[in-house]
């Protein structure tokens, strides 16, 4: 299979949000309740008309797409800018990496990764964030296995006014 990574473009926004949306509801279906994904299902068209390279692409932030056969099967975002204060100013911080689940376990995810701290290492960052639902076991074993470190940290990601437990793997770069 033959896998290309590129920037994001401003007409990537529906196919981005699709399989933000699609991988959501794989992940993390047994966490949040249904009414989460609705609603994302159905205010796509909006969302993906918002959707601009700007918001995604600057001097501190970085986005891109794994694509296969011209479609989205992969994307990342991240920032030097992260939201959460306990790592601001000291860690990048990978905010979003998704693969379509027929697509996983083919070092998409990791090829995204690395592009991300290949660009945090030239922004001369030496450690990197990322922040999963403490109840997504998957991704948990996958950052695991990249060497992550669990940091002592919990943060609650609020989705519909609902607190989730988020916990937090810390790398060296």
């Amino acid at each position: 299979m033959d896998i290309k990574y590129r920037d994001i473009r401003d007409e990537d926004g529906y196919e981005w949000y699709t399989l933000l949306d699609s991988v959501w509801r794989v992940a993390y279906g047994h966490i949040l309740p249904a009414k989460v994904f609705d609603a994302r299902d159905e205010h796509r068209q909006e969302r993906a008309a918002g959707f601009t390279k700007e918001k995604f692409v600057g001097d501190r932030k970085i986005a891109y797409v794994a694509e296969s056969e011209g479609k989205i099967v992969g994307l990342m975002f991240g920032t030097l800018d992260s939201d959460y204060e306990f790592f601001k100013n000291d860690y990048a911080d990978l905010v979003a990496l998704y693969v379509y689940p027929e697509y996983q376990g083919m070092r998409i995810g990791t090829g995204l990764r690395d592009l991300f701290v290949d660009w945090a290492k030239s922004k001369s960052y030496d450690k990197y964030v990322i922040g999963v639902l403490k109840d997504n076991a998957k991704a948990r074993k996958v950052y695991e296995s990249w060497g992550g470190r669990l940091s002592d940290w919990e943060h609650d990601f609020v989705v519909m006014n609902e607190g989730y437990p988020e916990v937090f793997y810390t790398y060296e770069i």
